[in-house]
């Protein structure tokens, strides 16, 4: 069949992400969509109700009537909240007025980010495996993503010499995210420490640090923002917040934070994306920042029930893991049972459960699968019966 012109005019750039293809993950979620009588163990969505006085105040802010944009930097009254948040949580100082720029999700503050900081052919340092919209934005800003490997028996954890080798005279940004997406991984302290010193070894060398799970952690972790280490305050570009923590996915708000300079230079990029933030949801998430927070405790016991769960049904199979020390996924290794992930995924599917196959977040993650465990006790105890089910058909059928 031939191809339209329209496609034939695609940009070269844009078909280095996959051939201009569907990514694998993609096509999961989509054939979820299409299934019933399925347990979707798919996306990274929390299940948990919004709180309801988020919700109110989104609802607020609609009855009246006055719907408007805000300046691009977003509502001052929320960049002020993000700013007390950064000092109470992070020990981070930034000024609401210049250092802030609210986005429509922290995906929104990745692209600008990537935008605002690549010229064509700059390398970007990313963990691997890795949240797959990464390298997208990398090479839609024209740069290059370099990859770190991590390996399931570090916990996925980077490792600064591991980083050092992956640097050229063409690397200009190193992402870090932690809590990780798609691993569970974290970054120690400890190791935050190392790459700050290999970061203050390379002068030209920025950072994005991705802390949008920092409150689903487990076991006492202690999250450390990247920023607050000596001399990395004016190097690092801070994303967060509220899909992850407050159940608010479909309210598209995040933000950014960065030097006075760094975010003047941001803010109009920021502003031919979107323009801003929508108000109803910036209402909603000032009401989360400012309003109690009890709710994030409740949060975390249920997610500490469900990860166990998960947990017993792989230590029972002798399914092997990276310890998830944050997020709510597994990413779990099923070479054991005699299929490659992206089969033993699709099989799955027969069984009536639905998980995302390792290559949708790294070429040579055959091995492992992404599974999440955002679903109702009820129901993720049925999908680890199913899971069991299928993995002991795989066993028997080697």
């Amino acid at each position: 069949m031939s191809q339209t012109k329209l496609r034939n005019a695609v940009a070269e750039r844009i078909l280095r992400i996959r051939e201009g293809q569907e990514s694998p993950y993609l096509r999961v979620v989509r054939e979820a969509s299409q299934r019933e009588n399925v347990i979707r163990l798919v996306r990274g969505e929390p299940d948990i109700p919004t709180p309801a006085h988020i919700i109110e105040a989104a609802k607020r802010c609609l009855d009246t009537g006055h719907i408007g944009y805000t300046p691009p930097g977003g509502m001052i009254e929320l960049r002020e909240a993000i700013a007390r948040k950064f000092k109470r949580d992070n020990g981070l100082v930034y000024n609401p007025e210049s250092e802030i720029l609210v986005t429509a999700g922290a995906q929104e503050s990745m692209a600008v980010s990537l935008q605002t900081l690549c010229d064509p052919g700059d390398e970007v340092l990313l963990a691997n495996p890795h949240y797959m919209a990464y390298p997208t934005n990398i090479t839609m800003a024209g740069g290059k993503p370099v990859y770190v490997p991590t390996v399931e028996e570090d916990n996925f954890e980077l490792n600064p010499e591991i980083i050092e080798s992956c640097i050229t005279d063409r690397s200009k940004v190193l992402v870090l995210v932690t809590p990780n997406n798609p691993t569970a991984g974290v970054l120690t302290r400890e190791t935050l420490e190392g790459i700050a010193e290999l970061v203050r070894n390379h002068p030209d060398l920025v950072v994005i640090s991705d802390e949008l799970y920092e409150k689903v952690v487990y076991d006492g972790f202690e999250h450390v923002s990247f920023a607050t280490l000596p001399d990395m305050w004016e190097r690092t570009i801070t994303i967060n917040g509220f899909s992850k923590a407050y159940s608010m996915t479909g309210f598209r708000v995040g933000y950014m934070a960065g030097p006075a300079d760094y975010i003047l230079a941001a803010t109009e990029p920021r502003h031919s994306l979107s323009i801003s933030t929508n108000l109803p949801s910036q209402h909603a998430a000032l009401a989360a920042l400012d309003g109690p927070q009890d709710f994030l405790d409740e949060m975390m016991e249920e997610y500490h029930h469900r990860r166990q769960m998960m947990r017993d049904t792989f230590d029972k199979l002798g399914v092997t893991y990276g310890e998830p020390q944050g997020g709510f996924y597994f990413f779990a290794n099923v070479a054991g049972s005699g299929m490659d992930a992206g089969e033993f995924a699709a099989k799955a599917t027969e069984y009536g459960i639905i998980f995302s196959p390792g290559r949708a977040f790294s070429e040579g993650a055959a091995k492992y699968i992404r599974i999440s465990y955002l679903a109702p006790r009820d129901e993720l105890a049925l999908a680890m019966e199913k899971f069991t089910q299928l993995w002991n058909d795989c066993l028997a059928d080697k």
